[in-house]
């Protein structure tokens, strides 16, 4: 099915519904083909560089091939209905989303409690490799080399420039100011539950094994904007998920769902 066709099949889904969300109760009239009627928001205003009479025409054209589609019966195939399912999900989520707007942007007190969480901190990190069997067992050996030293009191930051094979071992594995966007965030986690200055047990992650320790925290009026924007962005997709979950909660109270089970018994 061609592309053009199938964009006016899924027109004709969301024909209904974006029009009562979003067009004036009376909007011009520019056209009408077959009795229906094409108004101003129905050209491509982005492309200045067409005539009017242009933009006209292919609004006459789409509209033609639009109703030639409810002829033939398209808009019921599987996939267009799937195609306009997800653009309703989509239309529905934005329309909540506009009326808890005020409730989604996070205040910079909001900010704070979520840095307090999830700061900017410096760490010492290092990397050994075990990639294969010659490296594993050379990790093997380098790992109880480097724990005999912190029993002895050796700097982490000292054996981080002795063994470490990432780049931040030339700097004792200063790798400056970390967030949870530079690291899995299970990693941060783990990082973040330890202590000042405590050396953290090594964590295994496919095929490196990692040990950490953090000895510094950016204070939040120091924190780049950069940063800010993207925990803000993080507290607004979670409240986002939890305006869906409350909404879809609300829905499932006033919906009759039946879910038998393939043997007709509940599990």
């Amino acid at each position: 099915m061609g592309v053009m066709l199938k964009s006016a099949l899924i027109f004709i889904g969301l024909n209904g519904f974006l029009w009562a969300s979003n067009i004036p109760l009376n909007p011009p009239v520019i056209a009408k083909v077959n009795g229906e009627p094409i108004f101003e928001r129905d050209l491509n205003l982005e492309n200045n560089s067409e005539l009017r009479s242009e933009k006209i025409k292919k609004a006459i054209h789409y509209r033609l091939l639009i109703q030639e589609a409810k002829k033939r019966g398209l808009e019921r195939s599987p996939d267009i209905q799937s195609e306009i399912n997800k653009l309703l999900y989509k239309k529905l989520l934005e329309s909540e989303q506009l009326k808890q707007k005020s409730n989604l942007n996070p205040t910079e007190k909001d900010l704070r409690f979520f840095y307090d969480q999830f700061p900017l901190i410096r760490i010492h990190h290092l990397v050994l490799n075990r990639r294969t069997e010659t490296e594993k067992q050379v990790a093997s050996l380098a790992l109880e080399q480097i724990q005999k030293e912190l029993k002895k009191g050796t700097p982490f930051e000292q054996l981080c420039a002795q063994f470490s094979q990432e780049s931040s071992g030339l700097f004792g594995g200063d790798t400056d100011f970390r967030g949870p966007h530079n690291f899995p965030e299970e990693i941060y986690i783990k990082i973040r539950s330890l202590p000042k200055n405590t050396i953290s047990e090594p964590i295994e992650v496919g095929t490196t094994i990692h040990l950490f320790d953090w000895f510094d925290k950016k204070p939040f009026t120091s924190a780049p904007a950069s940063y800010l924007q993207y925990l803000q962005s993080k507290i607004e997709e979670d409240r986002q998920k939890t305006l869906l979950l409350a909404l879809v909660k609300d829905l499932e109270t006033q919906a009759k769902i039946e879910t038998p089970s393939p043997t007709g018994k509940d599990e």
